[in-house]
This record gives C-alpha cells, structure tokens and sequence, in this order.
C-alpha cells in the first residue's frame, strides 16, 4: 500500500460508493479500487487500470481538496508547530515511502520541548534512530489495535486515517499489577513516569471508556507528579477509578487475593511497606464495594 492509500479506507469507500459509481468511477474500477485497499492481489489488467486511469483520479480529488494530511486534535496543536509538522511529515514520507508515518508528542503542543517524536509503522523489526532533534521510533504492524496508538493518534500529523478499533482486554489484575508497581518506584525513588503513564491511561479507558490524548495525559500524570505526597494521590485516584469499572464481585475476589498476598512475607521478615500501602487502598475499596 502506498502513501495515496493511506488516506482512504474500506469503510469510508464503501459509504461513498452511491456518490462515486457511476459518476467518477465506473463499477468495474470502483471493485479494483476496493481490492487494492483490501491488499488484494491484483491481475496484470488491474494493476494496468489502476495505475493509469484509477489512482490518477484519486490523486487529482486528493490535490483538489488538500488531503493529504490527517490531523487529530488540532484544537491542541499550536499554529506554528502544525505547519512545521506537516513538513516533517512530508520529508519523512518522503525518507520512508509507502510507510504509515505520524508525529505525536510535546512538540506539538508544549511551548518547550526536547524532542520531535516521529513514529513510522513498519512490517519489520527496525532500531529506533534519532537525526538531530528527530526521533524516529518504529512501532509494529499491529500497534493500531492498542490504547498507546490510541492515544499518540488522538493527537497527531500523519499520513494516513486509522480507524482500528482497540482490542486490548484490562482486567482488573492488570490495573493492580501496574499501581503496585508506580507506588514501589515511587518509594525507592526511581523513574516511575512511564509506568505512571500507563496505569493513568488504562484507569481512565476502563473507568470512562476514554482514551487520553498525549496531552491530556501529561496533564494528569504532572498534577500527580508535583503534588505534595504522589503516593497519595495516586491511592485516591486508584480508589476512585476502580470502584465504577469492574463487577463489584470480580473486584472483591480480585482485590482480597491481593491482600492475600501482600500479607505474607517470608519467614522472619517484617511486612513491606509498599504491602502496607497498598493493602490501605484495597480495604478503602472494599469498604465501598462490599
């Protein structure tokens, strides 16, 4: 698929079909047309219509309407990034033909940033690579599927529409796991933003079926961060965003394993004090769900 099929997709073809068969389109190259966006292999006559006669059209509707560029969030962006995003994005499509390339990050809405985040689908596994202020990161074929796409697409340049549904299942073992784990971070002072980030954007998709755009995430995850006492915080934050989401008789049985298990340390060994910390949360919760 090249870069002019990445501006179209099967379900937008298909609802335009009345409007363009057989006023642009006759329906022989109408059914050509949504075989190539299926990846479908192609005849030697195809390819021959296709090429010359089909997406000739296809470029001429793209130059007459300006699509060629598909921006998400542009209330976000600031003026003068988005121009210069739509050049990157030209550049590196250029660099990287027939890829899915999108720019995402603090770049485009951040008065300061450091870096320029650009991320390229690929079928293959490629190392991430910086040139200057760039940083090209590659994400896997599937990646369309996920909260993280989600969530970098939401607001974003790039050179193609998506319209993947997210398939990704959070239990509530998962949500759990990843607040045990920030809280542990967060005590032995390590880097816990990434983490932070992930267990934000999970609790806010299963707690109100919304995925957090970059820039709404980072507005979130500095509160916590600045705030006096995070670990706080993010108990209070936890207690409210798992009430809501979950079976109330899942979450019980869930949450009392864990206590379960924060609750017995190895012979001669005093409780941890994460465990501790913890298992207040998880009996705040079971206070209300019980």
């Amino acid at each position: 698929m090249g870069e002019l099929e990445n501006q179209l997709s099967l379900n937008n073809l298909i609802k335009a079909r009345p409007y363009l068969v057989p006023y642009v389109f006759t329906e022989r190259y109408f059914d050509i047309l949504k075989a190539r966006i299926q990846n479908k292999k192609l005849s030697y006559n195809e390819r021959y219509y296709y090429n010359h006669f089909i997406k000739k059209k296809l470029q001429g509707m793209l130059k007459l309407f300006d699509i060629t560029n598909k921006i998400q969030g542009k209330e976000f962006i600031r003026k003068e990034r988005l121009k210069k995003a739509i050049g990157l994005l030209k550049k590196y499509s250029r660099k990287h033909k027939n890829m899915k390339i999108l720019i995402s990050g603090s770049f485009l809405y951040n008065k300061e940033y450091n870096d320029i985040d650009i991320f390229i689908i690929s079928k293959h596994n490629k190392e991430d690579y910086r040139d200057g202020l760039i940083h090209i990161n590659y994400l896997p074929a599937d990646i369309e599927k996920t909260i993280f796409f989600k969530s970098i697409y939401s607001l974003s340049v790039a050179n193609f529409k998506s319209e993947e549904e997210i398939k990704e299942k959070f239990m509530v073992e998962d949500i759990l796991h990843y607040y045990e784990l920030v809280v542990l971070l967060l005590i032995q002072k390590d880097n816990y933003i990434h983490e932070l980030r992930n267990l934000i954007i999970m609790a806010e998709y299963v707690s109100n079926k919304v995925v957090l755009n970059s820039m709404q995430l980072k507005t979130v995850t500095d509160k916590i961060i600045n705030s006096k006492d995070p670990i706080e915080v993010i108990n209070n934050y936890m207690l409210i965003k798992i009430v809501g989401s979950y079976d109330f008789a899942v979450l019980k049985k869930a949450l009392k394993q864990f206590i379960e298990k924060n609750s017995k340390p190895e012979k001669g060994q005093k409780l941890y004090e994460n465990w501790k910390i913890y298992n207040k949360t998880y009996r705040e919760v079971l206070k209300i769900v019980t």
